[in-house]
């Protein structure tokens, strides 16, 4: 089974299809009905809570959130391969 249909599954995907069947899953079930994302803006604020982008540098199968680290790897696989 490929990694891609694994995550599918794992994430409550049919295996026919990737179609939600909500109408089972256990974890949607009781939830309450979700907040207005104004309210959710307004509790943020209020508590001083900020959200700020993060960039994600990938290279080769990795994914770092420092670009010195990614730039670093990177010229040791040039050095490596000379």
């Amino acid at each position: 089974m490929s990694s891609s249909k694994k995550f599918s599954l794992a994430r409550g995907a049919s295996s026919k299809g990737n179609t939600l069947d909500k109408s089972n899953d256990a974890r949607t079930a009781n939830r309450p009905a979700t907040q207005s994302k104004k309210m959710i803006a307004d509790k943020l604020a209020k508590m001083g809570i900020t959200q700020v982008p993060v960039d994600y540098y990938h290279y080769g199968a990795f994914r770092y959130t420092n670009l010195k680290d990614a730039l670093a790897q990177a010229e040791r696989d040039v050095q490596s391969q000379s």
